[in-house]
């Protein structure tokens, strides 16, 4: 599934109880920027910023779920693409065809 979000595209897929999540854009490379406790002072978050000089316009923060998955979008007035979790949610990084994507568990740590 596929889904639209300014000028970013949140790509998911569930398989096996957890969730695969990319986020591309036509405009450049995306990449995971920073992930956890000290960003902004909200532990269960990740920032992506596109690799562009073009100006990316802010989205204010839109409650998305998927399954039994919610999170919070949102883009901030430096263009960077932020998701909010729940702390029940456990998240890893891997490279999928050269893109940062995450894996989603509620069940545990995601293999």
């Amino acid at each position: 599934m596929n889904i639209n979000f300014g000028d970013y595209t949140i790509k998911l897929h569930e398989l096996d109880e957890k969730l695969s999540v990319q986020i591309t854009s036509t405009l450049g490379d995306v990449k995971i920027m920073n992930i956890g406790e000290h960003f902004n002072d909200f532990p269960c978050s990740i920032k992506y910023k596109i690799n562009t000089t073009k100006k990316i316009e802010a989205k204010e923060l839109k409650k998305f779920s998927f399954g039994a998955y919610k999170f919070i979008l949102g883009v901030n007035f430096d263009g960077e693409f932020v998701i909010f979790h729940s702390k029940k949610l456990n998240v890893s990084i891997k490279l999928i065809n050269n893109q940062d994507t995450l894996s989603m568990s509620l069940l545990g740590e995601p293999k």
